[in-house]
């Protein structure tokens, strides 16, 4: 199962619990870490691809996205995951189910401004996972990548400014980028920290990218 302590950046004390002794364990470190809110523990589901969809919304409506998917299994942090834009390996299906999922959320939440939603996927099972109302960390990747800036566009929709002329990819856009792929590398400083563990997991440990 994975122990996730509330309110926390970065995946501050989350673990993979195996056993009951690492559950209490892991529980324990969760509770100092974050002692007024609950923690919630979840299945741990092994061998799946996680998967970004990066957005802005405008009264429940996506104006701009862009999906990208995750080299390594899921979990591993999305901070330290190897991201690559457009997608090389996802089907068709999961794109759709992804595409379809996002829309529903975006319209629940009546989002307008930036909004990060994480799926994972194993066959055909395709799960939402978190819904993030804020720009995310893979926000200047996706901008740069698509060539359109998100944080304008998210800033231009959460103050009412017209969008039409930013040229922004949406859920519909097919081959963008056409003639490259993107990928994001997240950076280490292991080798400078005596002791630290280079096995990456649910807690992020990157420095840069």
């Amino acid at each position: 199962v994975l122990v996730r302590p509330s309110y926390v950046l970065s995946g501050a004390a989350m673990n993979v619990a195996w056993t009951d002794e690492q559950l209490e364990a892991c529980l324990g470190e969760a509770a100092e870490v974050s002692q007024d809110h609950p923690v919630v523990i979840s299945d741990f589901i092994e061998g799946a691809v996680e998967i970004e969809c990066d957005g802005v919304a405008k009264d429940g409506e996506l104006i701009a996205a862009a999906i990208h998917e995750h080299i390594e299994n899921a979990g591993v942090h999305s901070g330290d995951a190897t991201l690559v834009l457009p997608p090389q390996d996802l089907t068709a299906y999961q794109m759709e189910r992804v595409r379809d999922a996002a829309r529903k959320i975006t319209k629940r939440l009546n989002i307008t401004g930036p909004v990060n939603i994480q799926f994972v996927a194993k066959g055909t099972d395709v799960m939402c996972i978190e819904c993030n109302v804020r720009a995310s960390r893979s926000f200047p990747f996706v901008s740069k990548t698509m060539g359109v800036d998100f944080i304008e566009a998210a800033t231009k929709a959460i103050v009412g400014a017209d969008t039409s002329d930013m040229n922004l990819p949406t859920l519909e856009t097919r081959g963008r980028p056409s003639n490259y792929v993107g990928v994001k590398a997240p950076m280490f400083s292991f080798t400078r920290l005596r002791g630290s563990d280079p096995v990456l997991g649910v807690e992020m440990a990157s420095t840069g990218e």
